[in-house]
């Protein structure tokens, strides 16, 4: 009789904890098919790097910085730019 109780009570600990893993291991996305979740979130950390890269630009021309180093800069904007112009395309198919 002690036995099966240890077995009843193990395999309803068991069932909660794989019921309560059921959320985790669950995909996240919006639409299995899109991923828009994740687009949006690319889009947000895009628009994060280009503040950042244009705040870099900002400082290095306004404290005389090379202009290979003011290029390298002007070109990571514009890589961002080109960056978030195809997530909102591909966000909006």
């Amino acid at each position: 009789m002690n036995r099966l109780k240890t077995i009843v009570f193990g395999s309803l600990v068991a069932g909660s904890l794989i019921i309560s893993a059921g959320p985790t291991m669950a995909d996240w996305h919006w639409s299995a098919q899109d991923h828009r979740w994740n687009r949006r979130a690319d889009l947000r950390s895009d628009y994060n790097d280009l503040a950042q890269a244009r705040r870099q630009l900002d400082y290095d021309i306004h404290h005389h910085a090379s202009r290979k180093k003011i290029a390298r800069d002007d070109q990571r904007v514009q890589e961002l730019l080109n960056d978030i112009h195809q997530d909102r395309r591909d966000l909006h198919w």
